[in-house]
């Protein structure tokens, strides 16, 4: 090292590399004062990052919500729409050839059947197959409930 002020070149040869053991315990105690400011800061950071993603998550639930309230609405229309005994009607005559029952064409079950106390049969078993069978349930004798 030189000193320009006097044109010397001095030489530090009695300086020793030591450890101040006094200073230590302040040093750690700076230390451990930063990591637990850092530490706080990066729990708050945390904590911010999860409010974020938790009111996306909720934005994003409530737009799904709403489509599907809406595809709900359109699905009870449609159900409406179909379940119209007009349309049943029309459909009915002119795509599967029905027509209304004649009161020659009811077939209620025989009274032998309810002495009996036979249930739950059908009441056309006794026919040719391909012709339509109902099932004449009866809840009391005498109640002919179909």
């Amino acid at each position: 090292m030189t000193d320009w002020a006097d044109g010397i070149e001095t030489r530090n040869y009695g300086i020793k590399n030591e450890i101040n053991t006094h200073i230590l315990p302040e040093l750690m105690g700076i230390i451990i004062t930063l990591a637990m400011v850092a530490a706080a800061l990066l729990f708050y950071s945390w904590i911010r990052n999860q409010i974020v993603n938790t009111g996306y998550e909720s934005q994003n639930l409530f737009a799904v919500e709403e489509s599907l309230s809406r595809t709900q609405e359109k699905l009870i229309l449609e159900e409406e729409v179909l379940r119209n005994p007009e349309r049943i009607d029309i459909i009915a005559r002119n795509d599967l050839g029905m027509a209304p029952l004649h009161p020659g064409q009811l077939i209620l079950p025989q009274i032998r059947d309810i002495e009996n106390g036979i249930r739950n049969e059908m009441a056309m078993a006794e026919s040719r197959p391909g012709h339509l069978k109902r099932a004449a349930a009866m809840k009391h004798p005498g109640n002919y409930d179909n």
